[in-house]
């Protein structure tokens, strides 16, 4: 399917903000906190200051890596005919993840969520046409909350045949759920052909890229697992009040993991990703559903298509 399009940006006025994020990169640059990702940032060329965690990036990586992220993403499914092909201006839908809270069904009362109610969602989107990827939804609260990510992708592989997306917080995380994948999809080699799922990979707005979620990437990189890159900034918070500024210091997280991940594998599968929103000055609340939101979203497609890259972008 097709979408709409809100177009606010002329290719003029996109490419205007494509320089301000290559000069932001260059000039102010973005801290990186693992010591391993500075080292690979460094060994391409870019200036590191080891003390401050500082790293600056020159444009022409930042172009190399927009030009080799590939322009069409599959997100596989268990059930190949639930694969979905993310490219140009097809749109699909997802549930959105992931809830600390829920109303129970049949008390109607607020409680945490429990491992049996992950396995109910996860059931619940595997049915629904409507949803083309899955997305964890919520966490259990009865586990540690370190390993949650590894329950969340334990009830997918039992009860979901769609593509998933699982924010790995840690490394370990991320190979347990790997190794899980490889059984699931009968081998390495055919988990390495057609991933089940993608990593989320976070930046901390603004213009962080903390140790958790860089370490997280290199290792999706080395198991064969695909990666969105979701920036979650706070107009008026985290980032500028102005929603363009907002924008440039946005693009600049998504594009430097970009770099990142195009520096280690040329090629490597990644999505732009938003979730980035307005904070109520007057209660400190994330604002999911705001208008500003939708106007985000909006211009961070147009962004990337301007990029030719596949998107990912929160609908509130």
């Amino acid at each position: 399917m097709e979408g709409i399009g809100l177009r606010m940006f002329t290719e003029d006025e996109l490419y205007d903000i494509h320089l301000a994020t290559l000069d932001l990169l260059w000039h102010v640059g973005v801290k990186v906190e693992s010591e391993q990702a500075r080292e690979i940032f460094y060994s391409h060329g870019c200036i590191v200051n080891p003390e401050t965690q500082i790293v600056k990036i020159p444009p022409h990586l930042v172009e190399d890596a927009i030009n080799s992220v590939p322009k069409t993403f599959r997100a596989c499914g268990r059930n190949p005919e639930n694969d979905w092909i993310c490219e140009g201006n097809r749109t699909g839908f997802v549930n959105f993840g992931e809830a600390v809270q829920l109303i129970d069904p049949y008390t109607r009362q607020i409680r945490k969520p429990t491992k049996k109610d992950v396995d109910d969602v996860t059931r619940f989107c595997e049915a629904m046409d409507q949803i083309v990827v899955f997305e964890r939804a919520i966490g259990p609260s009865e586990v540690d909350p370190d390993v949650a990510q590894v329950h969340i992708a334990e009830s997918f592989y039992n009860y979901s045949t769609k593509h998933a997306y699982i924010g790995m917080n840690r490394p370990e995380n991320l190979r347990a759920v790997a190794k899980m994948g490889y059984i699931v999809a009968g081998g390495e080699d055919k988990f390495r052909e057609r991933p089940l799922f993608s990593q989320s990979t976070d930046p901390v707005s603004p213009l962080v890229h903390s140790k958790g979620a860089t370490d997280t990437l290199i290792e999706a990189i080395k198991w064969g697992v695909p990666a969105k890159i979701n920036s979650m900034g706070l107009a008026g918070g985290t980032t500028c009040v102005h929603l363009a500024s907002t924008l440039v210091t946005h693009n600049a997280e998504i594009l430097s993991m970009f770099v990142l991940g195009q520096l280690l594998k040329k090629g490597y599968p990644m999505v732009y990703g938003t979730s980035t929103t307005m904070m109520d000055l007057r209660t400190t609340v994330a604002c999911v559903g705001a208008p500003e939101l939708a106007l985000f979203s909006a211009a961070v497609a147009q962004l990337a298509q301007f990029y030719k890259v596949p998107s990912w972008v929160a609908g509130g």
